[in-house]
C-alpha cells in the first residue's frame, strides 16, 4: 500500500516537472517575442514553478522513505520544508516583477504586441495549468502531501494570473499599453497572496504548531473507547502526510496491567481511525481523581507495599466499619518487614476511611511460581486415590474426579474436581469446598495448597 502510494505521488510529481518545463519555454519565446511583461512575468513564474516542481519531486521522493536510526521520527517534514522554499521563491519574483511594472509604469514605455500567439500562449497555460492543478489537488488530498498540495496551488495559481495576464493583453490591443503592467502587478499581488498562504502553513507544520480542533478530536477518539475515564496532556503534530498524536489516559485504578494495556490498544486503534496515517504512543495511568472505594483502596495500598490483597470482608457495626483482609507477601520477606508494612497499610486506610474502627488481617505466603513444579500424579497412585475417597467423605459431595498432584521443592500441590448435590447456593457450595480442602491438607503434611473446584452432578 505504501508502494504504490509513493509511486503516484512519484508519477504526479515527474508531469508536473514536465508540464512547467514546456510552459516556462513557450511564455519565454512568446514573450520575449512580443515584449509583453504580462507574459514574461507568467515566463518567470512558470520558470519558478519549474524550480519548485523539482523541488516537489526530490521531496516526495524523500519523504516516503521509512524512518530510520538518524530520523526516528521519518523524512515527511521534507515536504514541508519543500513547501516553505516554493514560497520564497515566489516572494522573491513577485518582487522582480513589481518594480519592472513600475518602472514602465512610471519612468519608462515599453513596446507591446499582441499577436494571435499572445493570446495562445495564456490560453495554452490555462488549459495545461488546470489539468496539472486538478491531478496534484486529487493526489495531493488522497496522500496527505504537503509538498504536493503546494505545487497543486502553483499551477492554480497560475490559471488566476493568466487570466489577468490576459485582461492586460485585451486591453493593450484596446490602446491602453499600461493595463500589460497593471496586469503583472495584479499577478504579483495574486502570487504574494498565495505564497503567505503556503508559507504559514509550511511555518506551523516546521513548527509543530497543532491544527485546529486536532486537540479535541484526539481526545473525543480516547474517550469514547470505555474504560478511559480522562484524556489528557494531547499532543498532535504534523510532518507532510503523518499525524503524531501523544496522550495520557486515565484508567480505573484498580485496573491489572492487562486491563491497562487493552485500554491502550484499543485507544490507539481509535486514533488511527481518527487521523489518517498517524504515528500513536497512548500512556496510561491511575485515575487519581476516581472517588476511592474501601476495597479498592485496600487493592492499591497493596500493590504499592508490594502485596497481594484478597478475602476482603467488610462489616458495618454500630461502632463503626470494621475490615477483615488478606495480604500475600514473598515468602523470603522477613516477618518483622511484613508485619510493618502490613501496619502501614492499615494505618492509611484509617487515613482515607475515619469510619474504619477496626482491621484485622491475616499474613499469607505468595504461591511459588508454577515453573518450580512438575507433575506427580502419575508417581502418586495412592495419594490420588486417598485423596478421591477422602474428599468424597465429605457431606454434601457426591463424587470427585480429576485429581491432580504437583510436586516441587518438598511440597505438593493438590487439584480436583468435586461435584456436589444440586440446588445448593454459592455460599454452601464454598463451605463444602473449604472442608475438602482441610480434609486434603490433612492426608500428607506435604501438601501446601488445595485447590477445589465445584460443580452440579448431574441429575440422573
Amino acid at each position: 500500500m505504501g508502494e504504490m502510494v509513493a509511486s503516484k505521488k512519484n508519477s504526479v510529481a515527474v508531469s508536473s516537472v514536465l508540464a512547467a518545463v514546456f510552459l516556462t519555454g513557450t511564455k519565454l519565446a512568446i514573450g520575449l517575442l512580443t515584449g509583453s511583461l504580462g507574459i514574461l512575468s507568467e515566463a518567470a513564474h512558470s520558470g519558478l514553478d519549474l524550480l519548485a516542481a523539482v523541488m516537489t519531486w526530490w521531496a516526495v521522493t524523500v519523504s516516503d522513505r521509512p524512518a530510520d536510526k538518524d530520523h526516528p521520527y521519518g523524512h515527511e517534514k521534507i515536504e514541508n520544508i519543500s513547501a516553505l522554499f516554493e514560497t520564497l521563491l515566489l516572494l522573491l519574483t513577485c518582487v522582480w516583477i513589481i518594480y519592472e511594472a513600475v518602472q514602465r509604469l512610471l519612468f519608462k514605455a515599453a513596446h507591446v504586441e499582441v499577436n494571435a500567439w499572445s493570446y495562445g500562449v495564456v490560453i495554452l497555460a490555462i488549459v495545461v495549468d488546470f489539468s496539472r492543478s486538478r491531478a496534484l489537488s486529487r493526489v495531493a488530498k488522497a496522500t496527505r502531501s504537503a509538498a504536493l498540495e503546494a505545487d497543486a496551488l502553483h499551477f492554480s495559481s497560475d490559471i488566476y494570473s493568466s487570466l489577468v495576464v490576459l485582461a492586460g493583453l485585451v486591453a493593450t490591443q484596446l490602446g491602453y499599453p499600461q493595463a500589460d503592467a497593471v496586469a503583472a502587478l495584479g499577478v504579483s499581488l495574486l502570487v504574494i497572496w498565495i505564497s503567505l498562504r503556503l508559507g504559514q502553513k509550511a511555518v506551523r507544520a516546521l513548527t509543530d504548531r497543532v491544527a485546529e480542533g486536532h486537540v479535541e478530536r484526539a481526545e473525543q477518539a480516547a474517550l469514547s473507547i470505555p474504560g478511559v475515564k480522562r484524556a489528557y496532556d494531547v499532543r498532535v503534530r504534523e510532518a507532510g502526510a503523518k499525524h503524531f498524536v501523544d496522550l495520557k489516559v486515565a484508567v480505573d485504578r484498580t485496573a491489572s496491567l492487562t486491563v491497562a494495556h487493552e485500554v491502550t490498544e484499543a485507544v490507539e486503534k481509535a486514533l488511527k481511525g481518527t487521523f489518517k496515517d498517524a504515528d500513536v504512543l497512548v500512556h496510561a495511568e491511575p485515575d487519581e481523581r476516581q472517588p476511592k472505594g474501601l476495597m479498592e483502596e485496600i487493592l492499591v495500598l497493596g500493590e504499592k507495599a508490594g502485596a497481594k490483597a484478597h478475602g476482603m470482608e467488610i462489616h458495618q457495626t454500630d461502632g463503626g466499619i470494621e475490615v477483615e483482609m488478606h495480604l500475600e507477601w514473598p515468602p523470603a520477606m522477613p516477618l518483622s518487614e511484613a508485619h510493618a508494612q502490613t501496619t502501614d497499610i492499615e494505618e492509611n486506610l484509617r487515613k482515607s476511611f475515619p469510619d474504619v474502627r477496626f482491621v484485622q488481617t491475616h499474613l499469607e505466603c505468595r504461591g511459588e511460581q508454577p515453573s518450580s513444579r512438575h507433575d506427580a500424579t502419575k508417581r502418586q497412585p495412592s495419594l490420588a486415590s486417598a485423596i478421591a475417597e477422602r474428599a468424597a467423605t465429605v457431606d454434601g459431595v457426591k463424587g470427585c474426579r480429576d485429581v491432580r498432584i504437583a510436586e516441587g521443592g518438598g511440597r505438593l500441590w493438590v487439584s480436583l474436581v468435586c461435584l456436589l448435590a444440586t440446588g445448593l447456593t454459592v455460599r454452601q457450595a464454598h463451605a463444602i469446598a473449604t472442608k475438602v480442602e482441610e480434609e486434603v491438607r490433612n492426608l500428607d503434611v506435604r501438601v501446601g495448597a488445595v485447590n477445589v473446584h465445584t460443580e452440579p452432578a448431574a441429575k440422573d
